[in-house]
């Protein structure tokens, strides 16, 4: 088996291309998928299981907005340990000796801070302090923001036209947004932008997560069901949910390139099968049987497929590296990793070799049911 797949080299070669581009496909998408999935649930861990985020359902804007009142009335709840409104917008941004440019501004509400922050392992202050709910015109900028500006807490930027003094700077997150947040109190944002006390969205501590209970609470004041409220067990059962799907429309857009590598199997190996012919008849004139012919064919077909299967795990590999550092470079996602696991590995090499079993099936039971008289007349 092994002589012949080497003595054909470029036949064996272009047969597995197939296998291996399929496999290669496979491997590489489904472990750029779990480095994806992995990325979430170490945010989602970051945040912890007692954190709830209310967001309107039309999304940010005026329409959508929550007001102080619900945000008191989500406050109150027994199961909530504490509650605040933040604002978001884009504003422009000038820094001396930087380019001007319009960046995400978070305006956080009085006591927003005390009552996300303890439970947000990723929002951590690296130089300086956090905004304290009495600063005026202070603010706390993004690992990017500060090292692309080199600028540290004492520093001056400009939010909408108005001086700001840089108090703190977060640690590295490992996404380009997080990383580029320019973070202020809402009473400043709501001074530059003139809009009434509203806020996007609502972050609240809770000691256990009632989403029940907060609609009805938000929902006796708003007068509406226009919001959603998002615990992370929902969140990662939503994200997993997605996640799933795209495996499986990963594994059929690499089965396609197999199922056409399959045929090229299949080919091959009936032309083994005629070159061998001679070599069957005298197989089965010393006492060979049936199912030694088919198990001798059926067994190299498999090799074949599965030296395309390793080599399609090889290239699946490097194309899952060369994703992860495209999307560092390219989207600054710098926490995103290929997450390649072992039975990753086993489910490649255990489909290309049942590829290669199926593929070669055929041929192998027509090398099986040749007469030895008619097999050693071949030429």
């Amino acid at each position: 088996m092994i002589k012949f797949i080497f003595h054909r080299k470029l036949r064996s070669f272009l047969t597995t291309i197939g296998i291996a581009i399929g496999v290669a496909l496979i491997f590489s998408l489904i472990s750029i998928n779990q480095g994806m999935l992995n990325v979430i649930t170490e945010s989602i861990d970051e945040v912890g299981g007692s954190i709830v985020t209310i967001v309107p359902k039309l999304g940010p804007g005026a329409a959508g907005a929550f007001s102080k009142e619900e945000i008191a009335a989500v406050k109150k709840l027994a199961s909530v340990k504490d509650a605040a409104g933040i604002y978001a917008t884009i504003l422009p941004i000038s820094i001396r000796g930087g380019k001007d440019e319009y960046l995400p501004v978070y305006g956080y509400q009085a006591g927003a801070l005390n009552a996300i922050v303890d439970e947000i392992q990723s929002f951590k202050v690296g130089r300086g302090r956090f905004i304290e709910d009495d600063d005026t015109h202070k603010v706390m900028i993004g690992y990017l923001i500060a090292d692309e500006n080199n600028l540290g807490p004492g520093g001056i930027m400009e939010i909408g036209g108005v001086d700001f003094r840089v108090v703190g700077v977060l640690e590295e997150i490992g996404n380009r947004d997080d990383d580029s947040s320019i973070n202020v109190n809402s009473k400043d944002v709501f001074e530059i932008t003139g809009e009434d006390e509203q806020y996007h969205f609502i972050m609240a501590k809770v000691f256990e997560p009632d989403e029940d209970r907060i609609k009805r609470a938000i929902e006796r004041v708003r007068g509406r069901d226009d919001f959603d409220v998002f615990t992370p067990e929902g969140i990662m059962e939503s994200i997993n949910s997605v996640l799933s799907i795209l495996n499986a429309v990963f594994v059929g857009i690499g089965t396609i390139s197999i199922i056409v590598g399959s045929i090229g199997v299949a080919n091959t190996m009936y032309m083994a099968v005629f070159e061998r012919t001679r070599e069957i008849g005298i197989m089965k004139a010393i006492g060979a049987k049936e199912r030694d012919i088919l198990l001798i064919f059926i067994l190299e077909s498999g090799l074949l497929s599965l030296v395309g299967g390793l080599v399609g795990i090889v290239f699946g590999f490097l194309l899952a590296l060369g994703i992860a550092k495209a999307a560092s470079i390219g989207l600054g996602l710098t926490n995103l990793k290929a997450g390649f696991d072992f039975n990753l590995f086993l489910f490649s090499m255990g489909l290309s070799f049942m590829v290669g079993i199926l593929s070669g099936f055929f041929p192998a039971r027509y090398a099986s049911k040749l007469e030895p008289v008619q097999a050693l007349r071949y030429e």
